[in-house]
């Protein structure tokens, strides 16, 4: 599996600091390491994430980083670890990355969610295939997967022909308590602030218009601002 995008690795590795918190309980958790040598681990994981990242986004050179670190765990346990590390923090950056996209995608005006429904999906997942909305809606700012380190939903822009064409109508405001209440998010606390694929859409700023005087048209202010002296 080969990362490409720019933005992906630039979101991993500004968010060094927010990954470390959110990662080192999971590894305390997964290793039965005290806290400082979790927080530890999380740092080489991300440095060597960042690194892989860098090199072109392979997850077995991630892999093959990780084995040569020398982190004392038992080949099992430390493979595990760091392809949970890898998985969930990429899944963590194509949803931002997208959700950066959809802020551009003037021509895909609605959305809708889409899930994978084999026996792997939590089934509080769903009713998110119920859902077809604006891709501003408020809706998304609460429930835009994914909803968990395993979640494996999504969602698909749609233009206003295509949505014509589908014979899918808006889902109405009043039907979106009901499916809301069905619903089940599991980020840990401490992932919450790395969420950005949940935050309001970034709108353009409005372009200034730009007002070209001519030479004599510029005299003509000025004159009116310079003192009388008769």
């Amino acid at each position: 599996m080969i990362i490409a995008a720019d933005d992906i690795v630039d979101w991993v590795s500004d968010r060094g600091d927010l990954l470390i918190a959110a990662w080192t309980p999971q590894i305390a958790a997964m290793t039965d390491w005290e806290v400082p040598y979790a927080e530890a681990l999380a740092g080489e994981l991300h440095d060597g994430m960042v690194t892989s990242l860098l090199r072109g986004g392979a997850e077995a050179n991630f892999l093959n980083l990780v084995a040569r670190s020398n982190t004392g765990l038992d080949p099992r346990t430390e493979r595990d670890l760091a392809e949970r590390f890898f998985g969930v923090t990429l899944k963590l950056a194509r949803a931002a990355h997208r959700h950066a996209q959809d802020g551009k995608a003037t021509a895909l005006p609605f959305k809708y969610g889409t899930i994978v429904g084999d026996a792997r999906t939590d089934s509080s997942h769903l009713p998110l295939a119920n859902v077809l909305l604006p891709r501003e809606h408020p809706f998304w700012t609460r429930w835009q997967p994914p909803f968990g380190m395993d979640c494996r939903c999504g969602t698909i822009g749609m233009t206003n022909g295509q949505l014509a064409r589908s014979g899918r109508s808006i889902t109405p405001d009043e039907a979106l308590p009901a499916i809301e209440a069905q619903l089940r998010d599991t980020w840990p606390a401490e992932f919450r602030p790395l969420l950005d694929f949940r935050q309001p859409l970034a709108t353009a700023t409005p372009t200034q218009p730009t007002i070209t005087l001519s030479q004599q048209q510029l005299d003509d202010i000025l004159s009116a601002f310079r003192p009388d002296t008769d």
